[in-house]
């Protein structure tokens, strides 16, 4: 049993205020999740099936309630099955999908990795399903991270143009860029994308998105573009329109997955500075960038939040009230495999 399992709620001091986080496990084995903006006791998630692929589950937070929404799903290629984020109406969700039949094996679609997978929509029953955007098949291209913008008529996405480099440390994870497209249902009902944009033009580095502001006016990301290694990424935030980039956090630390809270006041992301084995932990900030502390400990050797080896932690997803979020921790960047946690905050 991971330690995470058994941790009591731990006290922590940031500068001039302290901040209660309690560690509440959700599930080993599965990855990444979203909570539903209308539904405070519907999360999704994907966890690996008994045919080795991912699929896509909805559960209640203590997860009293669970189902797979697309095992087996007779519209689907069912094989890797990732990345679900809800609408916000709660009524659909986007989901990234490996093609069925690609040159490459699937361990190249895992979650997180993206290659050979194409953008979908499904009904929450899972009664209709809709492909969204295609990507080419080939190794080159690939999908991760889409989010619909808070009134539901534009999606964003992470779109790789370029297949990983392992002797370049720019290229290390590949090229990505950031799509920007409109969404609309049509007159018989059918989804459509339409003015599909790329926001990040010429930028040859490592590249993700991670949804918008609450008030639907910036998109968050992070990027190389002012480092000379993906591994040494920062968070950013930029306009809609791709204009207005503002850098949020700063030095050689890596940093990843940031997330709004519902009010717009503040950023969940992840970083591994203080971490000397160069696992992850979630840090919090003002929405402009201040007040940057650490909130978990996983990678702490002198905490009793500590793990007792590096994980990563992943993309968050806060609770339609703000006082908790659900994420996703990796025990591998190779496998990508993991388990996910609801970490809660109180001041």
């Amino acid at each position: 049993m991971n330690r995470i399992l058994l941790l009591l709620p731990v006290l922590c001091a940031f500068h001039v205020h302290a901040q209660q986080t309690t560690v509440v496990p959700f599930l080993d084995g599965a990855l990444d999740c979203h909570w539903n903006p209308a539904d405070a006791d519907r999360v999704c998630y994907s966890i690996k099936g008994s045919d080795t692929y991912y699929d896509i589950h909805i559960a209640s937070p203590d997860r009293s309630y669970d189902t797979c929404l697309t095992c087996d799903h007779p519209d689907l290629p069912n094989r890797h099955i990732s990345n679900a984020a809800w609408h916000p109406s709660g009524k659909w969700l986007l989901l990234v999908v490996e093609k069925k039949e690609h040159p490459r094996g699937s361990a190249n679609a895992l979650p997180g990795f993206g290659a050979y997978c194409d953008l979908y929509l499904i009904s929450a029953d899972g009664k209709q399903t809709f492909l969204l955007y295609e990507t080419p098949n080939d190794f080159d291209h690939g999908i991760i991270a889409p989010r619909f913008s808070p009134d539901g008529t534009k999606i964003v996405w992470t779109d790789r143009f370029k297949r990983p480099a392992l002797w370049n440390a720019q290229r290390h994870f590949g090229f990505w860029t950031v799509k920007l497209a409109d969404f609309a249902f049509g007159a018989e009902g059918i989804p459509r994308l339409s003015n599909i944009r790329d926001l990040l033009p010429g930028k040859k580095c490592f590249n993700e998105s991670y949804g918008f502001s609450p008030d639907g006016q910036k998109i968050i990301l992070c990027s190389s573009m002012t480092t000379n290694s993906a591994w040494k990424a920062q968070l950013f935030t930029m306009n809609v329109d791709g204009t207005g980039i503002t850098q949020l956090t700063t030095g050689k630390h890596y940093n990843e997955h940031g997330c709004y809270s519902p009010d717009g006041k503040h950023i969940v992301w992840m970083s591994n500075a203080g971490n000397a084995n160069k696992g992850t932990d979630w840090w919090l900030m003002n929405s402009d960038g201040s007040d940057q502390h650490r909130i978990t400990f996983f990678n702490k050797p002198d905490n009793p939040q500590y793990i007792g080896k590096a994980v990563w932690t992943g993309l968050a997803s806060f609770s339609p009230e703000g006082n908790a979020f659900i994420g996703g921790i990796q025990k591998s960047l190779v496998t990508q495999e993991g388990y996910i946690v609801i970490i809660k905050l109180t001041q």
